[in-house]
């Protein structure tokens, strides 16, 4: 997160004069503040700091310390066995060193699905913190990053673990071909008509041909139809066992949709929706609207049959609310 003032931190409108000095000031220090309070919210209620919390904030304290005054990235601890490299200008991997797990329901939600063995696809890996999960619990990792930038630095920490993840640099879409990008965005790079960068596209199904996907992971600012419109062919054969999917206001932005479109589109093809609780049960979605990561998984079994042993216990269902209803979730709207 940046601490450069725009005009909507101070309240003017776009090509208006400089603002005066003291009105720049207030607005900084007013989006420091709010920075500095949402990271020790973050550090504070995540689970796996609850039974160490001033050991997580006097982390938090050298973490910053030795980003601001030595400008120096800090080795972090991920999961029981994996280090990544992180720093204060790249936010997810500023996460693991504020939390680790960071992710913590949708982390654990991973640890009960993944065998040793699997196939995961992470689509938007960033600097791989989900990949190099991924890798510590055993799966074969394929993992898709446009950014030159950040691809550099997931190649640094794939390096570290000596995981294997194939790594792409590509953006996933519904056709392959090349489309602009942004770049310097760090997590919220994606794809914008003006985008200073060209960046090559790859399908999922282009890129794990008849295999069985255990895992897949998006995130992608939005652009999460075009992804699974990729994917129609593992999807419409049920190889894709389970979906993490981004379920944030980012899709009004892309796309201009909320994310109803996504639940239909899924629900076509048998996926049901979940969202996981602390330790990675997952529970049936009751309504569509933003907010925390949603997973999708076959709501049906009929093509259990046609599956070895292993898919069929990624693909059972496990959770006893879940039936075999329309998957399709209602919105409160």
């Amino acid at each position: 997160m940046l601490l450069d003032v725009t005009h909507s931190e101070t309240g003017a409108a776009p090509g208006s004069p400089a603002l005066p000095r003291t009105a720049v000031f207030v607005a900084r220090a007013r989006s420091a503040v709010n920075y500095i309070t949402w990271i020790f919210n973050f550090v504070w209620t995540n689970p796996a700091n609850e039974r160490a919390r001033l050991r997580a904030m006097i982390r938090l304290a050298r973490f910053q310390a030795r980003g601001r005054v030595l400008h120096k990235r800090t080795l972090v601890r991920l999961g029981d066995r994996s280090t990544l490299w992180a720093d204060l200008h790249r936010w997810e991997a500023s996460k693991v060193a504020y939390g680790n797990l960071p992710d913590y329901a949708e982390m654990n939600a991973w640890r009960q699905v993944i065998r040793p063995g699997d196939l995961f696809v992470d689509v938007g890996a960033n600097v791989g913190s989900y990949s190099i999960w991924a890798g510590e619990l055993g799966a074969e990792v394929i993992a898709l990053e446009p950014a030159e930038d950040t691809f550099a630095v997931l190649e640094e920490n794939v390096a570290l673990n000596g995981y294997t993840v194939e790594m792409i640099r590509a953006a996933a879409g519904d056709t392959c071909g090349k489309a602009r990008f942004t770049s310097g965005l760090d997590c919220v790079n994606r794809f914008d008509p003006s985008g200073r960068v060209e960046t090559v596209v790859v399908t999922i199904d282009s890129i794990v041909g008849d295999r069985f996907v255990t895992g897949l992971k998006i995130d992608v600012e939005g652009f999460e139809m075009q992804v699974l419109r990729g994917c129609v062919s593992a999807l419409s054969e049920h190889r894709i066992g389970l979906i993490q999917l981004e379920w944030n206001a980012t899709s009004m932005t892309a796309v201009g949709a909320d994310r109803r479109p996504i639940a239909d589109f899924l629900g076509d093809y048998g996926y049901n929706l979940y969202r996981p609780d602390r330790d990675g049960t997952l529970f049936p979605l009751t309504n569509v609207d933003f907010g925390r990561d949603v997973f999708a998984r076959p709501s049906r079994r009929r093509l259990l049959e046609d599956q070895e042993p292993a898919v069929a216990s990624a693909l059972s269902v496990d959770n006893p609310k879940e039936t075999d209803t329309d998957p399709r979730p209602r919105s409160n709207s």
